[in-house]
């Protein structure tokens, strides 16, 4: 726990005292004489606090955190990544990423399905394939891959790294050992992943976000140069933070994809469109045509195509329905219900995933992809 008022218990306040808003506070004091200030950029919250060090836990025995405080552990943190600046992350090629689907169902596993599922481009999520314990991929090939997930060996495979912190952090654990990983991966078929979302966190050391983004930027020339498309995953917590991004992407015309989630903090009211103003902006600041990966919430959907060329989201909501034995009805054109389906046990689901897909797949696309209506009067003219 951060040393904050004892007020700041749940999720809402946290957001609302700690999110950054030059507009409406000034800058903390101590944030201009700190050794970060050119990379950081400093924080203006409503919390009133000195610097970014009012998030120590006070506790650096048993803190894992990327705090000044803690020395001879941080200088180790740092020297890591070599430091906290983007400019020395390997250039790599650019890797051609071949698939036309803007929505791709994301699959957890194979049970319950008797066959395999039969789609153009699926998604799986990068922790599924590995053995974190071994550190070695889980599957010699993409058959035995595609047999483990119940997918047809024909599908082009897409590998999420958004996940939560305890199946994303083992993936910087790995040390070296990624490097082969990679090439297995390739080997077996891997068509594009988005890099692992190692998160930042509004009551964290900003040397801890400052860390976890440099490490975004370093797993994504890993998978590059191992042959494997990425999609950057441009997150940060301050508007220098998505500065620094935008200044990076524009720098590198091999970064051709992004990817974000609106699952947290992005997806919440308060900061949302914070968010996609942000991502906006980078869109903008490449002077070029860039893609974006999402998941989440799909309402942002129609925001993001205005900035990209094209924005793919990857569904998880399909295969967790099914799971549970709901079925997709239509209500009018433009609406969907879930109505519960009990099966008899051991009965497989193939057919409901299938129809579930079709049908979700179907909404999200009429809902959220359709170009609106042209305006009577523009369109007479």
């Amino acid at each position: 726990m951060s040393q904050l008022q004892p007020d700041l218990r749940s999720d809402r306040l946290i957001a609302r005292k700690l999110s950054d808003s030059p507009g409406s506070f000034p800058m903390a004091l101590g944030c201009p004489s700190c050794r970060h200030f050119d990379i950081c950029g400093g924080l203006s919250i409503e919390e009133g606090v000195l610097d970014c060090l009012a998030f120590c836990c006070g506790k650096p025995e048993s803190c894992s955190l990327v705090c000044r405080k803690k020395a001879e552990l941080f200088a180790q943190q740092v020297r890591e990544i070599d430091g906290f600046e983007f400019c020395n992350v390997a250039r790599t090629p650019a890797i051609a990423f071949n698939f036309n689907d803007d929505i791709v169902p994301l699959i957890y596993h194979g049970s319950s399905r008797a066959t395999a599922l039969s789609h153009d481009v699926m998604a799986l999520r990068l922790p599924d394939l590995i053995d974190f314990r071994t550190k070695s991929p889980r599957f010699e090939s993409k058959a035995a891959l595609c047999q483990a997930f119940r997918i047809d060996e024909a599908a082009t495979l897409i590998l999420t790294g958004v996940d939560q912190d305890h199946r994303i952090e083992p993936w910087w654990a790995l040390g070296e050992k990624r490097l082969g990983i990679i090439e297995r991966l390739r080997q077996i078929g891997v068509a594009l992943v988005t890099a692992p979302n190692f998160s930042v966190f509004l009551d964290h050391p900003r040397t801890d976000d400052l860390h976890a983004m440099k490490r975004i930027a370093l797993v994504f020339a890993e998978f590059q140069l191992g042959g494997i498309a990425c999609a950057l995953h441009a997150h940060g917590r301050t508007e220098r933070d998505f500065s620094r991004w935008a200044y990076f992407i524009h720098e590198r015309p091999e970064i051709q994809i992004l990817s974000y989630e609106f699952i947290t903090g992005p997806a919440t009211k308060t900061r949302r469109q914070f968010h996609l103003e942000q991502l906006a902006m980078i869109a903008k600041m490449a002077d070029r045509d860039l893609d974006i990966i999402i998941r989440g919430k799909p309402d942002v959907i129609p925001f993001l195509r205005q900035h990209f060329r094209r924005v793919i989201y990857i569904e998880s909501g399909t295969f967790v329905k099914t799971i549970n034995r709901q079925r997709a009805e239509r209500l009018g054109n433009r609406d969907l219900a879930w109505a519960t389906m009990p099966t008899d046990p051991g009965a497989p689901i193939d057919a409901l995933f299938q129809h579930n897909a079709r049908e979700r797949i179907a909404y999200l696309r009429n809902r959220f992809y359709a170009d609106p209506e042209p305006d009577p009067v523009s369109r007479a003219a």
